[in-house]
C-alpha cells in the first residue's frame, strides 16, 4: 500500500444541497435511441457470476448501511473508508489517502467544518483507455438518527440509509469490478477509483482531488442512483450561500429604542433573496435553515441563513451569486444612534458546474439503456435533467465526459423513506461490469 497525504486547497463553509423540481418548460432535448447490444461470451461469465454471488452483494450492501457515515460522522467514515480501502486492495488496486484542510463556517457562533479523508485506488495497466471511477462514502444522515440499517421487505424492496445515495452504488461498483477481475481483465486496466468523504455537502473539501483525478483520465463512471427507468442525461447547476447579520442586542422591554434587530434585517433579506427564484429560467432559491437571538425578551444580536441555488446556465449562476452578494450589502433596518450595525457578511460560492448534454455521455447512456433491457430489473427508458447535483458535474467541466447514474435505481433519497430493490442491485451490478470492461478493451 503506498499512502501520503494531500492537501487540498477548498473554499469555505457548508450547507447540504436540496433538491429542486425543473419546469418542462424550461428544457429541450432530444431522445436518446437505446443501443443494440450483443451479450460476448466473457460479458455473460461476468454475468453469471453476478447472479452466483446474488447472497453475498446483498449481505454486503447490509454491511455497508450499517456503518453510519453522516458526513459529521468522522469516526463512522474513517472506520467505513478501512473497509473500502481493504476491498481495492484485495482487487489489486494501490491505494492512498488524501486530507482536505477543515473550513471556517460563517455562523452566530462561528468555529470549523473537518473532513474525513479521502481515498483513492489505481491499477496501472497497459489499456490506452483511462477510467475514472467515483463514489461518496458520505451519507446525510447524522450518527444520531434514527434511520440506521438496512430492511429487506419479502418484496425484495430495500429500504435504508445511503441504500441509493450512495452505498448501493458502491457496492455496485466493487462488485463489478470482482466480476471483471474473475475475466482477468483488470491485468491491463488503467483505472483509478475515487472514495470522497463531503460529497453531500458539495464536495468542498474534495473537489480540488476531483478536478485532478478528472484531469487524468478519459472518461468517468460516476455510481450515483438514479430515479427508476431513467438515466440522468445533464444537470443542473449548484450553489451555496450563508448570510450573517450581526445587530445590537438590548432588553426588550427597557431598552427597545437601543437595539437593532438582526432576526428584523435577516427576514428582509430572505424575503428579496427568495424572489430571486425564476421558474422560466429554471433558477431557483431556497432558505434551508435560519436562526436567530437567544432569548425571547431580548432584541437578537445575530441571526444566520443557508441558502441553495439551483440554475440551468453558468450564466444564471452568475445572475443568482450577484443577486445575493447585492442583497448582503443593502441593510434595511437602522438605528442612527448605532450607525455601524446592522453588519452583514456573506458567503456564495457555485460549487457545482452545469452538466450539459455531451456526445460521449450520450453514447455511453445508450449502451446502458440497451443493456438494461437485457440484464433483468427495471429497463431504462428515458433520460431526465435533474435539478441534484453530483461529482460527475465537477469532473466534466474540465472535460472528462462523465455518466452518473451508475448505481442503483432508488427513490426518496434524503429522507427515511429512501429505498431501492435487490432486482436494481444485481441488474446495476451486472450492466457496470460489462461498461466497465468495455471501457477497459476500447482502444487495445
Amino acid at each position: 500500500m503506498h499512502s501520503f497525504n494531500k492537501k487540498s486547497h477548498v473554499v469555505s463553509a457548508a450547507i447540504f444541497g436540496l433538491f429542486a423540481a425543473i419546469p418542462a418548460t424550461a428544457i429541450a432535448q432530444q431522445e436518446v435511441t437505446p443501443a443494440e447490444i450483443t451479450i460476448s461470451e466473457a460479458e455473460q461469465a461476468m454475468i453469471d457470476w453476478v447472479d452466483q454471488n446474488r447472497q453475498s452483494i446483498i449481505d454486503e450492501l447490509s454491511q455497508h448501511v450499517g456503518m453510519n457515515t453522516g458526513t459529521e460522522n468522522i469516526e463512522g467514515i474513517d472506520a467505513y473508508r478501512d473497509v473500502l480501502q481493504a476491498d481495492l486492495e484485495e482487487l489489486g488496486f494501490a491505494t492512498e489517502i488524501h486530507t482536505a484542510d477543515s473550513v471556517e463556517i460563517l455562523t452566530c457562533k462561528g468555529g470549523e467544518m473537518a473532513f474525513a479523508d479521502n481515498l483513492v485506488g489505481r491499477i496501472e495497466g497497459n489499456s490506452p483507455r483511462r477510467i475514472f471511477l467515483n463514489g461518496h462514502m458520505d451519507t446525510v444522515f447524522p450518527a444520531g438518527d434514527e434511520f440506521q440499517e438496512l430492511v429487506i421487505e419479502e418484496d425484495g424492496t430495500l429500504k435504508g440509509p445511503g441504500v441509493g445515495d450512495m452505498k448501493g452504488g458502491i457496492v455496485v461498483m466493487l462488485n463489478a469490478l470482482r466480476a471483471i477481475n474473475e475475466q482477468g481483465l483488470l491485468d491491463d486496466a488503467n483505472i483509478t477509483v475515487a472514495f470522497n468523504s463531503d460529497e453531500e455537502i458539495g464536495s468542498l473539501g474534495s473537489r480540488e482531488l476531483i478536478l485532478a483525478l478528472a484531469e487524468e483520465n478519459d472518461v468517468g463512471l460516476i455510481f450515483e442512483s438514479s430515479p427508476p427507468g431513467k438515466m440522468t442525461r445533464e444537470r443542473k447547476g449548484l450553489g451555496q450561500a450563508r448570510l450573517l447579520v450581526r445587530g445590537r442586542e438590548a432588553h426588550a422591554g427597557a431598552n427597545h429604542e437601543e437595539g437593532v434587530s438582526a432576526n428584523l434585517e435577516m427576514a428582509h433579506k430572505i424575503i428579496e433573496v427568495e424572489k430571486l427564484t425564476d421558474y422560466d429560467k429554471g433558477s431557483t432559491v431556497n432558505t434551508g435553515t435560519m436562526s436567530g437571538g437567544e432569548k425571547r425578551n431580548t432584541i437578537p444580536g445575530c441571526a444566520e441563513a443557508y441558502i441553495d441555488m439551483r440554475y440551468l446556465t453558468p450564466e444564471a449562476g452568475e445572475e443568482l451569486k450577484a443577486g445575493i452578494e447585492e442583497i448582503a450589502a443593502t441593510t434595511v433596518v437602522s438605528n442612527p444612534d448605532y450607525p455601524d450595525v446592522p453588519a452583514v457578511e456573506s458567503w456564495v460560492v457555485l460549487h457545482r458546474p452545469v452538466k450539459e448534454q455531451n456526445d460521449e455521455v450520450d453514447a455511453l447512456i445508450a449502451e446502458a439503456m440497451g443493456l438494461s433491457a437485457q440484464l433483468g430489473g427495471e429497463p431504462i427508458t428515458e433520460t431526465d435533467v435533474s435539478g441534484g447535483g453530483t461529482d460527475g458535474s465537477i469532473a466534466q467541466s474540465v472535460g472528462l465526459p462523465s455518466i452518473d447514474g451508475l448505481g442503483v435505481m432508488s427513490t426518496g433519497i434524503h429522507s427515511s423513506r429512501e429505498e431501492s430493490t435487490v432486482d436494481s442491485l444485481i441488474a446495476s451490478t451486472k450492466m457496470a461490469a460489462i461498461m466497465i470492461a468495455r471501457q477497459i478493451q476500447q482502444g487495445e
